[in-house]
């Protein structure tokens, strides 16, 4: 499974893709003030939404327009 992040100026869009299969795509704030923590919550929460395990994910792909928010959320990823 691989989680896709797309950082815009307003939101950020996450989801995950097993195979050719688009489990979810959901939003989130971009907010440049919020944390490493802050986001891993925000992602973790999601995934326990859908039912998915973390452990499950095998890789992922992050695009961004927002540089001083890219490395907080690519941490808060892994």
């Amino acid at each position: 499974m691989i989680l896709a992040i797309d950082i815009g100026n307003t939101n950020i869009v996450i989801g995950c893709i097993r195979d050719e299969d688009i489990l979810f795509v959901e939003r989130l704030s971009t907010d440049s003030t919020k944390t490493v923590l802050e986001y891993a919550i925000s992602f973790k929460n999601v995934l326990e939404m859908y039912r998915l395990d973390p452990a499950d994910i095998h890789g992922s792909i992050i695009s961004s327009v927002v540089p001083p928010v890219t490395n907080i959320v690519r941490d808060a990823a892994k």
